[in-house]
């Protein structure tokens, strides 16, 4: 389970990552994606896509009474 302030700090950042990265690791890239982050992600050293969350799709964070944490769309 990530911790808050992790989440937090993910929030509006920016990180290269290149196409290797991405295919060992996409779990971990789109749970970041979730929480804000944007990454470019590169091939041979130049950047060739963006991934970002959709325009307009913001999470809610869920913090329950036991500690446990979920995301949905804000309605």
């Amino acid at each position: 389970m990530k911790k808050i302030a992790e989440e937090i700090s993910l929030v509006g950042k920016c990180e290269w990552i290149t196409m290797m990265e991405l295919r060992q690791t996409p779990g971990e890239v789109f749970d970041s994606v979730a929480l804000g982050k944007i990454f470019v992600v590169t091939q041979y050293g130049k950047p060739v896509g963006v991934i970002s969350a959709p325009p307009g799709a913001t999470l809610m964070t869920i913090i329950e009474s036991d500690g446990s944490i979920t995301y949905g769309p804000i309605t």
